[in-house]
């Protein structure tokens, strides 16, 4: 049986230069990459040249960036297949699984870049959120919570929305989910906020998603093991959109523009607590 790419990679680490190590890492965080753009396009992606990207196949075992690329491809094509054949062997093991998604979650958490979120959330007239298919459920749990505390959002709806973004204030956001297999709808959405100079903040399972080209704030969500099903990008969606909107609470505490639902919302928060 031949060796995985992560196999070869835990194996070859040590005597790997920085820069080859650099490649290495985002292959094991960001495998769509591979999969999908050649080895020219990964290297920009990365900071590193096209010459490293195929310096670093032939480090790992490999013959070239197209054998790599085609095991990549065959890698992610059989996790998502057996997430859908099979269900994990146990319950705990499900739970265990989300447990490690969300201390990896902690990990790399971007707070610089958060910081940047919640001030452009709170500084922006009017906020749309969105999101499509899967996406939906996050977009609507973040729509729900921020309107409660800001009451200047809105839930982006395709069958009544269309050309929502002509009648927004200058100083607007968008925050967008967008994760593989990527929304079309998403995309479009995304390209017609940056053209009129709309914020957008983009919520991904991957930087090389079609989607952070147009993004002014990308916030990356990366489970432990890649490729891993949609299920399990669920709690780390939660988990960071919650961070988001607990900021924005602690914010928003002591300032008199408060949206009248506000102050229930902080009373029930004290009454769980």
């Amino acid at each position: 049986m031949d060796t995985s790419y992560q196999e070869r990679i835990k194996a070859n680490l040590p005597i790997l230069t920085k820069g080859l190590q650099k490649v290495a890492d985002h292959l094991l965080n960001e495998p769509i990459a591979f999969a999908t753009h050649p080895a020219k396009t990964v290297g920009k992606m990365i900071g590193v040249s096209e010459t490293m990207v195929h310096r670093f196949c032939h480090a790992i075992g490999y013959r070239g960036y197209a054998e790599l690329q085609k095991e990549v491809r065959n890698n992610l094509l059989n996790l998502s297949q057996s997430a859908d054949e099979k269900p994990f062997s146990t319950f705990h093991d499900s739970i265990e699984a989300d447990i490690e998604n969300l201390r990896r979650l902690q990990k790399h958490l971007d707070t610089e870049q958060l910081e940047k979120v919640v001030n452009t959330i709170l500084q922006s007239e009017r906020i749309v959120v969105a999101g499509f298919y899967h996406s939906f459920s996050y977009a609507h749990w973040l729509y729900f919570n921020l309107n409660y505390i800001i009451g200047n959002v809105s839930l982006f709806r395709p069958e009544s929305d269309a050309g929502v973004l002509d009648f927004l204030p200058a100083k607007s956001a968008l925050i967008v989910f967008s994760f593989y297999r990527y929304a079309v709808d998403t995309i479009q959405l995304a390209k017609d906020a940056q053209q009129k100079g709309i914020k957008v903040i983009v919520i991904t399972d991957s930087l090389a998603a079609p989607t952070v080209p147009f993004a002014d704030m990308t916030l990356p969500i990366h489970s432990a093991h890649s490729g891993d099903s949609l299920l399990q990008k669920g709690p780390i969606s939660i988990s960071l959109v919650n961070a988001i909107v607990d900021e924005i609470i602690r914010k928003v505490t002591d300032k008199e523009n408060k949206a009248p639902t506000f102050n229930y919302f902080i009373k029930d928060v004290q009454k769980d607590q």
